[in-house]
């Protein structure tokens, strides 16, 4: 099935209230508008680059379809976690009236503005819901890697190895008991993955 707005909100529509659908709603179009001009280094099918809104819906769907946590803010934040950092429209001050102060310092503390001290920024918050995200965008930045150059690549490589897999360690220290199984699932995703690019990577010299 090609992915689009129908079909994301048909997988949430059963399990959500109208009012957080609506929420969702508004995130999932602030997001497409705020990235509108932007495209990924990724290429689609056609030898294009992507539109960089394809890289957080992907990250949203990671998050219900595969981690499988259905809650309302922090797919709200996976949708929006890179809009301060790379729009100049879709602020934290924005994000937080609409969304609330809650979703506005998940995307805040996955921001990387500025970049200086971004992970002791990100190790000193206790909230559990930017590991999660985090561990979503590193994983489908990783699962898109295939025809990126191959200095991206071992540097994506190196960097989730040294810099994120503490990150997602100390995840699991901060995830409720309740979804404790799920965020383990998405920390060895992201090994299993981050591992086989850089077999691939072997597999270039």
């Amino acid at each position: 099935m090609t992915e689009n707005r129908t079909a994301f909100f048909a997988r949430l529509e059963p399990m959500l209230a109208p009012s957080d659908l609506l929420d969702i709603q508004l995130a999932y179009t602030l997001a497409k508008f705020g990235h509108r001009s932007q495209r990924r280094k990724e290429l689609g099918p056609d030898g294009k680059p992507v539109r960089y809104f394809e890289h957080p819906r992907r990250v949203a769907l990671t998050l219900i379809d595969e981690v499988k946590i259905i809650e309302p803010g922090l797919i709200i934040s996976a949708l929006l976690h890179d809009c301060p950092e790379d729009t100049r429209d879709v602020t934290p001050g924005i994000i937080e009236h609409c969304f609330g102060s809650k979703v506005a310092t998940t995307v805040k503390v996955l921001s990387k503005t500025p970049k200086e001290g971004y992970l002791e920024r990100f190790n000193s918050c206790t909230l559990w819901w930017p590991y999660i995200v985090k561990g979503c965008d590193r994983l489908d930045n990783n699962r898109t890697l295939p025809g990126t150059s191959r200095e991206f690549r071992a540097k994506q490589v190196a960097e989730t190895r040294e810099k994120y897999f503490p990150l997602f360690d100390r995840m699991m220290h901060l995830v409720p008991i309740k979804h404790r199984d799920r965020a383990a699932w998405l920390r060895d995703a992201v090994r299993r993955e981050t591992e086989r690019q850089a077999t691939l990577l072997e597999c270039d010299t």
